[in-house]
């Protein structure tokens, strides 16, 4: 997580479990969304299960700042694995002592976020296209939720569909562009083209390699958007673990 907002925060009613998956470079509107209290800071971080420091468990509040939750001792999560996730927290000290250092905080709220392996690339962009759909989708720009972290891709993404619609997602790593590793972000809406206009997230763990220095670097995502072909570039640190 990039930044750390403090703010009534409008987000979907996490309509990605509309999807069986289970997210334009786009406006960062909202239609279905929760209030969080003001006085509540939220975030995308990673949920890790393990025994750093002595920890049960710990969160990856930034690309370089770790804390321990003080009011859950267990992993939160059935699965022992990570985990991308909303979280609704306060700081249990002074947020600006915080340093790469265990730190700790209050959770008051946990929204998992779709966490996924990349998909294998096939041998070629038609055989990728067949087998895991090419129709349009968009991706949501927001500093918040689409950007690369912890190792992670998170999209918030756009397309049509009615509830109950069976749509897929997957990101594959295809031959590199600009120098930079490339991706591309797949849609499958299953033939349900119709409906109205909803969002879903999902991270994807990238498989990069590691860095030990963190040094950072781009990476490209492309799509197939309502408007043609599209590509951004996002800022990447590597993780070193």
């Amino acid at each position: 997580m990039r930044r750390i907002r403090k703010f009534i925060f409008t987000m979907m009613a996490l309509t990605a479990a509309a999807f069986t998956l289970q997210s334009c470079l786009d406006d960062d509107d909202d239609n279905n969304y929760i209030t969080i209290d003001p006085s509540t800071n939220v975030g995308v971080v990673t949920l890790k299960p393990g025994t750093k420091n002595n920890s049960n468990w710990w969160i990856q509040l930034t690309d370089s700042t770790v804390v321990t939750c003080s009011n859950i001792k267990e992993f939160p999560l059935k699965e022992k694995k990570e985990q991308r996730a909303y979280i609704y927290f306060n700081y249990d000290s002074d947020p600006s002592s915080l340093t790469a250092d265990i730190k700790s905080i209050t959770v008051t709220h946990i929204d998992t976020i779709l966490t996924k392996q990349l998909a294998p690339a096939l041998e070629s962009q038609e055989a990728n296209d067949k087998a895991y759909g090419n129709d349009p989708v968009e991706i949501v720009k927001s500093d918040l939720e689409t950007l690369a972290e912890d190792g992670y891709m998170n999209i918030r993404f756009r397309a049509t569909w009615l509830p109950g619609s069976k749509h897929r997602v997957n990101l594959v790593r295809v031959a590199d562009e600009e120098g930079l590793a490339t991706f591309y972000f797949h849609h499958d809406s299953n033939g349900q083209t119709s409906g109205n206009l909803g969002d879903g997230m999902v991270a994807f763990y990238l498989d990069l390699e590691k860095d030990l220095d963190r040094t950072p670097r781009e990476i490209k995502i492309k799509w197939k958007s309502y408007t043609g072909e599209k590509s951004a570039k996002f800022r990447y640190i590597p993780r070193n673990d």
